[in-house]
């Protein structure tokens, strides 16, 4: 599904973006996978859709999107500080600072803060939600923003 402009790959129910991943998860729901997506796919309404689905969803999450806790994102936060809320979904929508602001949403991992260790040898605490979608990732997401990636886990 390749984005060429306007088309007919929308519905009344959802955004373009919305749409796409709904319309690529199709026959891979219902096993309990986990899906990690970039900012251009995420969203507070897809998350608990995919969730009713038996899928997880993971990632980072653009702070003008529509549906955004506004106590999330307009709070200004000092540097490995974290802040999340949970929707009465479950979805939980966080922000946390190391060099910068990131702001991020899933619907299978926690704010908690986990000790990580990175290419140096150095460890810190990240969130879960932070460290496991740079351990799916693993970088896709600065090169391209169509990419995603799932991984089986057992049913929910």
């Amino acid at each position: 599904m390749i984005y060429s402009g306007q088309g007919n790959d929308t519905s009344d129910d959802f955004t373009h973006t919305e749409y796409v991943v709904v319309k690529l998860m199709e026959g891979l729901t219902v096993c309990g996978r986990s899906l990690y997506m970039d900012n251009y796919y995420n969203s507070v309404k897809l998350a608990p859709i995919l969730l009713t689905k038996g899928t997880y969803c993971t990632g980072t999450l653009r702070a003008n999107r529509k549906g955004n806790p506004k106590e999330i994102t307009l709070k200004k936060l000092k540097v490995r500080e974290s802040v999340g809320k949970y929707t009465k979904e479950g979805v939980c929508v966080m922000k946390w600072r190391d060099r910068r602001e990131v702001l991020a949403i899933s619907s299978e991992h926690t704010n908690d803060l986990v000790e990580v260790t990175n290419r140096r040898g150095d460890q810190k605490l990240k969130p879960k939600t932070i460290s496991m979608y740079n351990k799916y990732m693993s970088g896709i997401d600065s090169k391209t923003k169509c990419y995603y990636t799932t991984h089986a886990k057992e049913k929910l």
